[in-house]
């Protein structure tokens, strides 16, 4: 007969070892558009500046949008869309996001590196992403 006090302590360290050990879920979905193609596509996110490196990503995020109920992202000028980066930022949730890095070699599309960089939030993510030029790829929260 097992003591069941063993027996608590076994499914006890089961339980925990099941909720140490989830399996891992991507960051960042699959996408069909060249991550390292450089040729900047601006658009506003619900009234907020965002730019994209490439117009395929651009269409892509749009449409996972409108698939998940939300507006789609609306096309602009580099010009215009400047005038709606914010000037300020509140309190919000540290994110991580990735930053496509071109190759060493200089050559457009030719596959580099991703730089990982926190920011005090997602606006503020934004706002470096608009002022700088540097388009980011995905974010997640801290």
């Amino acid at each position: 007969m097992i003591n069941p006090i063993l027996l608590a302590a076994i499914l006890v360290g089961v339980a925990q070892a099941t909720i140490i050990f989830k399996p891992q879920i991507p960051v960042t979905p699959a996408t069909k558009c060249q991550i390292y193609w450089r040729e900047y596509a601006w658009a506003l996110e619900d009234c907020v500046c965002r730019v994209f490196q490439n117009g395929c990503l651009l269409a892509e995020e749009s449409q996972q949008r409108e698939r998940a109920g939300k507006t789609p992202l609306i096309p602009v000028t580099k010009g215009v869309c400047q005038k709606f980066i914010k000037r300020k930022c509140f309190l919000g949730w540290p994110v991580l996001a990735k930053f496509p890095i071109p190759s060493p070699c200089g050559l457009n599309g030719k596959q580099g590196s991703l730089e990982i960089k926190k920011f005090k939030s997602l606006c503020e993510l934004q706002k470096y992403s608009a002022e700088r030029n540097k388009p980011y790829i995905s974010y997640s929260k801290c």
